[in-house]
Parts: C-alpha cells; sequence; structure tokens
C-alpha cells in the first residue's frame, strides 16, 4: 500500500435510467460518504460526459485527490474514459479503479432493494481495493510481428495460411507426427458432404510449401510467458527417432522393419510398421519411429542390451544383425547367449501368461547362426592418443571394443598366457567352448586392438612406463580371480583343500590335476556346481556337493544343478562342514 494517506474521490453514474432505473444511486453516494479516506462522494446522470470527466479532473486538483473510484458501465466500455480523465488532472491513471454497476448490478437484478445493496457491496470492493494501487507508468516496448498458431487442424492451418500469405511469419505447432487434424480422419464433411481429404490435403501441402509458415510438429507448448507482442513459448519437441534431415518419405525403412503395430491414425482397425507415418499424404512426410515405452527387459539388462529388438530380427531369420545389435552394447553375442544370468526374463511381461520368453537361448541362437567373423570391419577414424588396458577379461575386451571403435590406439596388456580372463579360466568348456570365446576375442582384435599377454602390471609394466610410453590413459580391469576361504581349522594346513576359483583355473589351462576318489565340494553356487562337474570329469573319483541351506535355496541355475545330478554327482543340503580332519598333512575327513 502507498505510505502517503489515500483521498478518494468517489463517482457513481445514473447512465440515464440504465442503472438509476435499479440502483438508488442517491443511498449508494451517501453510503460511500461515510466510508473512510472518502475526500468527496458524487453522483451525476452521465459521468462520461465532457462534463462529467469535468467533474473528476477539478476535483483531483482542488481537493488533492490521490484515488478515483467510479461506479458505471464496464472498464471495457470507458474505463480507459476516466483514466484519461485523471491523466489530464496530473493523477496517475493507474490509480483509478472502475466498478460495474450497470452490467453487473442493474442489467440483471429486478428488485431494486437488493439491486441497491449489491451495488453498496461492489463499491465496498472497489474502494477496498483502489487502496492498494501504486504509481505505474507506459513504457514502450517494440513488438515482434510473428504470430503462433497453437493446433495443426483445418482452423490452424487456415490461420497459419492466412498470416503467412500476408507477408508475416508463422508458427504452427501441432502435437501429432503430421497436420491435418481429425477432419482428415472423416470421409464427408458437413453440410456440403464434400470430400474432407479434397478439402485438408491441399492446405497440408500450402503450409509446408509456404516460406512464411514454419511447422513444428510432433511438438507441444509447455510454458508461455510474456505479454502482447512480446511472448516467449518452451516447446517440447518429442524425438522421431530417426534422422529428420535425411529422411526423404521413400518408405524402404518401412519395408523392412520386422514389428507390426495397430494404427492410431486408423483408430486401431489395421496394421502400420513401427516406423511410418499415419497415412500416405501426411505433412510433414517424414517418418517416425512409434515407441510407446522402453521394454522391461531392455531396461533390466545391465548393458541395456535392445532386447526386444533382436528378437525381432531373429523372427525375420536376420541373424547377422540380431547379433551385430547385441554387440552395440556388448561386444560378446555368443558368451552372453550361454553364460548370461539373464535378469531379464525376470522381467519379462510373457511371464504374466506362461513363461518369459528364452532371450538368453534366443541370443545363443542368433549368434551361432551369425557370420560376424567374415562381416567388414567399419571404417574407423584413428586418433592419435594411445591408450593402456590392464586385464583381457569381459570388462578390458570391452572397454578396448569400443575405444577402437571411437578411433583410440588401444593396447590389452594380460598376464596370463590366455585371453577372455574369467570367461576363459572360471567358466569350464562345456558351459562356454573355447572356439566361441575365441572367435568373439578374434573379432574384437581384428578392429585393431592389440594384445601383450604374459604381461603383468606393476611387475613387466608399471604406471610410469606406460606414461613413457606415450599412454594417454589407464583403464584397470584387472579382475577378481581370489577367492573366500571358509574359515575353517585345518584348512590352510592341510594338503589336499582347494579353492574353486584356483581349480577351474587349473583346469582351463590344462595343467595336471589330481582330485583322488573322493572329492567333497562346499557351497551351492554356480562355482560350486562347476567345480563339481570339472572334478567327476578329471577321473574315476565320487563327488559330493554339501550346501548349508535347502535345494530351494540354491542359486545355482536349476539347469546346472539338474546336469549335476545327471552326471551322479551327489547332492547333500542342510550340512554345513566344521572342521577339516588331517593326518600329517593329508586331508582324511571332514566334519
Amino acid at each position: 500500500m502507498n505510505s502517503h494517506p489515500c483521498r478518494i474521490g468517489f463517482y457513481i453514474c445514473h447512465c440515464g435510467l440504465n442503472i438509476a432505473g435499479k440502483v438508488d444511486v442517491e443511498a449508494v453516494r451517501d453510503y460511500v460518504a461515510t466510508l473512510e479516506d472518502i475526500e468527496i462522494s458524487r453522483d451525476y446522470k452521465f459521468m462520461c460526459s465532457d462534463p462529467g470527466q469535468s467533474m473528476i479532473e477539478k476535483d483531483i486538483r482542488e481537493l488533492k485527490l490521490n484515488r478515483v473510484v467510479v461506479a458505471s458501465c464496464s472498464p471495457r466500455l470507458h474505463g480507459k474514459t476516466f483514466m484519461e480523465a485523471c491523466r489530464r488532472a496530473g493523477l496517475n491513471p493507474y490509480y483509478f479503479q472502475m466498478c460495474s454497476v450497470r452490467e453487473q448490478v442493474s442489467w440483471v437484478t429486478e428488485d431494486p432493494e437488493l439491486a441497491t445493496q449489491k451495488a453498496k457491496h461492489l463499491v465496498l470492493a472497489a474502494i477496498a481495493r483502489v487502496n492498494f494501487h501504486t504509481h505505474l507508468e507506459t513504457k514502450i516496448s517494440s513488438v515482434n510481428p510473428d504470430v503462433v498458431i497453437v493446433g495443426g487442424g483445418i482452423a490452424g492451418m487456415q490461420a497459419a495460411i492466412d498470416i503467412g500469405n500476408s507477408g508475416h511469419q508463422a508458427y504452427l505447432i501441432e502435437k501429432d507426427t503430421t497436420i491435418g487434424g481429425h477432419m482428415l480422419q472423416f470421409d464427408k464433411t458437413f453440410p456440403t458432404l464434400d470430400c474432407a481429404a479434397c478439402i485438408g490435403t491441399p492446405k497440408m501441402v500450402e503450409v509446408g510449401q509456404n516460406p512464411n509458415i514454419k511447422l513444428f510438429s510432433y511438438s507441444e507448448v509447455t510454458n508461455v510467458s510474456g505479454f502482447i507482442g512480446n511472448f516467449t513459448l518452451d516447446i517440447k519437441r518429442k524425438p522421431r527417432y530417426i534422422n529428420e534431415d535425411l529422411c526423404t518419405g521413400c518408405g524402404e525403412c518401412a519395408n523392412v522393419c520386422p514389428v507390426s503395430i495397430p494404427n492410431p491414425w486408423d483408430m486401431g482397425m489395421i496394421s502400420r510398421k513401427a516406423i511410418g507415418r499415419s497415412f500416405p499424404q501426411a505433412i510433414p512426410i517424414t517418418f517416425n519411429i512409434e515407441k510407446k515405452d522402453r521394454a522391461p527387459c531392455r531396461v533390466t539388462c545391465p548393458a541395456g542390451i535392445n532386447v526386444q529388438g533382436y528378437i525381432q530380427l531373429i523372427g525375420q531369420k536376420k541373424y547377422d544383425q540380431a547379433a551385430s545389435l547385441v554387440m552395440e552394447k556388448a561386444p560378446f553375442p555368443g558368451v552372453l547367449g550361454r553364460v548370461c544370468p539373464h535378469p531379464c526374463e525376470a522381467q519379462c511381461r510373457r511371464r504374466l501368461v506362461d513363461k518369459p520368453v528364452a532371450i538368453k537361448e534366443l541370443k545363443r541362437f542368433a549368434a551361432d547362426r551369425a557370420h560376424l567373423e567374415t562381416k567388414d570391419i567399419p571404417e574407423i577414424m584413428d586418433r592419435k592418443e594411445k591408450i593402456a588396458v590392464i586385464g583381457a577379461g569381459p570388462a578390458g575386451l570391452t572397454a578396448a571394443y569400443f575405444l577402437r571403435l571411437k578411433g583410440y590406439q588401444v593396447t590389452v596388456f594380460e598376464k596370463l598366457p590366455v585371453s577372455g580372463g574369467m570367461l576363459k579360466t572360471g567358466i569350464p568348456d562345456f558351459r562356454l567352448p573355447p572356439d566361441v570365446l575365441d572367435k568373439e576375442i578374434n573379432i574384437i582384435l581384428a578392429h585393431g586392438v592389440s594384445l601383450v599377454n604374459n604381461t603383468s602390471f606393476g611387475t613387466d609394466i608399471t604406471f610410469e612406463s606406460l606414461k613413457e610410453d606415450g599412454f594417454a590413459a589407464i583403464f584397470l580391469s584387472s579382475g577378481a580371480h581370489e577367492s573366500l576361504t571358509l574359515g575353517l581349522e585345518g584348512e590352510d594346513t592341510t594338503g589336499g583343500v582347494i579353492d574353486a576359483i584356483s581349480f577351474l583355473r587349473d583346469i582351463n589351462l590344462g595343467q595336471k590335476t589330481d582330485c583322488g576318489q573322493k572329492v567333497i565340494i562346499v557351497g551351492g553356487g554356480n562355482v560350486a556346481i562347476d567345480a563339481a562337474r570339472c572334478a567327476i570329469r578329471t577321473g574315476n573319483c565320487e563327488v559330493s556337493i554339501i550346501y548349508r541351506r535347502t535345494r530351494d535355496e540354491m542359486p545355482a541355475y536349476e539347469e546346472e544343478i539338474t546336469g549335476a545330478l545327471e552326471e551322479n554327482i551327489n547332492i547333500y543340503t542342510l550340512t554345513a562342514p566344521m572342521k577339516i580332519i588331517s593326518n600329517e598333512g593329508k586331508i582324511t575327513g571332514i566334519e
């Protein structure tokens, strides 16, 4: 509120009989005269007339009024008239408040007594409001003549055409992929029964060809700010998932798209490909890929592999493309098809019907039928930077592969005489055949990745030596080859006790391993099952697995457990070792 005391002048208009015919004007005048801060309260036949305006101007000058309230017709009709009168008298026109007692009272109220009472209430509110008016000044701003039209239906298109033809810039915003609106979905238009498409499609073409019309299709207005002549809009453009600058609308992509969906333009009564457009005459002609949501299998996949994509390609017998799609995120499609823990299947929506899609097995199916080793290596723009990767396991080889695709000079250093890390030394051949792993490693190396085996980081090479050799970055992927111990009495001092990781590494590296006549494996995970199945393959020995929980709680894959049982491996559940019994450093039993 203004710090100076308010000196308010109140004026009520008879408007002939338009107001005075229902409202007791004199009673309202006298009522206002009793209110606080009122310096003068008058009534007049026609306040908008020159004498009425002169009355206001005279009182402002002589009575030093700093607020004016006029009760008459509507602000739209004479608001500016009275504001101009205040300005001529030296009062800021924004200290004026108008109260409509004609349109809102006398014209809509039958009972004169009620009309008078209502007029008093409205006048009281106007007087209370004018106390809070502040000094405002009119400023001059430049006006942007461009026009935004929201909605690309028949009305929006015609408005954009008219504005564009007048020489002004028009921006047409349409939330759908094409302009035209709902009218084009009809056969005929009322009342002339003209062909809807015959009317709409020429206007669509005219919009697309008019140089003064900028079309924002598949877009929505998210925020509007500013004022007349200077509005600012925030526009959200939804992705089409294609390169709009390169799309010519030829439709070749739709011909090879393996996915069909109900066409929303035709109310789902016919199908269209997942990549396409609403109808052949759509403007713009650009195609888009219809994506409703991210598939839960892809969201769950730690690598973010496009699961639904490669499964659709498998359905089209495009095995090379399916495997290549997997390699966009992970360069081991054949390996993953055999040893992936497949958390994607746990989230597959098909499980709500019967069983989840066999995603892992399908990946293996595609990789075994693909011929990626004969596929041309993509052209790589070489960079001068050298990057060292420590460890040729799955992490190191994956990093090397994607770094090489970006053009870096990559060298992988591996401590062991073979590459592959745990894939090579921790997983038995019957689960992951060596030729499958070697083939996919060779594909990575064929892209220009260098591999140096039998080289240990910290002894053969160091951080300083790599830096001296010009390597700009080092990726550490040394792996986790250490095993957990049981913490049992006699475990460290008794011969014949070996951890599963070391045992599997010796087996996979071809080292001679004597398991004896009886072997006990402690644990119920995949490593334990792998160790047991490898042990029984080493010779004529009896192999048993002991696990401290129930069979249902064993974390190993069910197919691995079944395989172990089929190989006559004993599984004892709810059993835990307490002590290793030995004699002269050799194991003789377990408690």
